[in-house]
């Protein structure tokens, strides 16, 4: 009886053999039967048909645990996870997102278990690659004492690093969003170019890199550059990022050359004595003022 169940039941999931995914039907000794083509070069198998074999003949490499895992689907249990490193006989290394689950015969008895998985090595590895090269910026900002932050539009999650909490004088454990960022600003102008900056990023991909009076949680009133991209997929905005930099000390010194410019030029033009600029290779007049005409 149960060999005629099982017979039906293979006929029925033969038409897996052309799904444009990775899954396998086992039955309860773990003997292939049935697969799609896509299991095979996935895996980067030898054979095409692995129908009648070992599961675990064909990879001898799977762990305690992952036996422990198909015990537990035996007796009714479903497991999955979103990415797993599975690590091959040979040493290579294969990123996996997976879903194990029992299959049944027409009685309700469980016949075996059916695996779908996805190799998502090539997607896990770029990630990988950007997470590196995120770690490496925030790492040469924070030798310069630079701020950097990063905003999923997806989650709506704001992260900011210690130096750029640190400019908005702000606790530690302090968790950011992306109104509160706005609302940092000086109300009026800053605010106003922030605010348009970051909505043309996220419609327009458009960067920017300002120069903007922020108000620190503690009331001090300094100035930032502020830097910010987009990065788009799909024609839709999935992630913005930038940089944060004090630049207080520097709009000090072009205010104070700029005072001391409007004086002397007062000066200069409104002096009863006659006042000459001359180039001190050539002692050529450069201006004069009034009284010395």
């Amino acid at each position: 009886m149960e060999h005629q169940e099982n017979h039906k039941v293979h006929d029925q999931i033969n038409i897996i053999v052309q799904a444009p995914i990775a899954v396998a039907f086992l039955d309860n000794q773990l003997r292939y039967v049935a697969h799609s083509a896509k299991w095979c070069t996935d895996y980067k198998l030898e054979k095409s048909d692995l129908r009648g074999l070992n599961h675990y003949d064909i990879f001898p490499e799977i762990s305690d645990e992952w036996r422990a895992k198909h015990q537990r689907v035996l007796k009714g249990a479903e497991e999955s996870r979103d990415e797993e490193l599975f690590i091959r006989e040979d040493g290579t290394e294969q990123w996996l997102k997976w879903s194990v689950k029992p299959w049944y015969y027409h009685d309700g008895k469980i016949a075996g278990i059916v695996m779908m998985t996805e190799d998502i090595t090539s997607q896990v590895l770029i990630k990988k690659r950007d997470q590196l090269d995120f770690k490496i910026l925030l790492d040469l900002c924070s030798h310069a004492n630079i701020g950097t932050w990063q905003y999923n539009n997806v989650t709506r999650e704001l992260y900011w690093s210690d130096a750029t909490k640190e400019l908005h004088e702000v606790a530690d454990d302090y968790v950011p969003d992306a109104k509160q960022a706005i609302n940092f600003y000086r109300s009026g102008e800053s605010r106003n170019k922030i605010s348009e900056a970051f909505l043309n990023s996220i419609t327009r991909n458009e960067s920017y890199d300002l120069e903007l009076e922020l108000v620190t949680a503690k009331g001090n009133c300094i100035w930032v550059r502020a830097t910010g991209q987009s990065e788009f997929k799909n024609g839709l905005c999935v992630a913005q990022y930038g940089t944060f930099e004090n630049i207080s000390e520097r709009k000090k010194k072009e205010h104070e050359i700029k005072v001391t410019s409007q004086k002397f030029q007062k000066l200069f033009f409104n002096s009863n004595l006659g006042v000459a600029i001359l180039d001190t290779a050539t002692l050529q007049f450069l201006n004069v003022n009034p009284t010395l005409e």
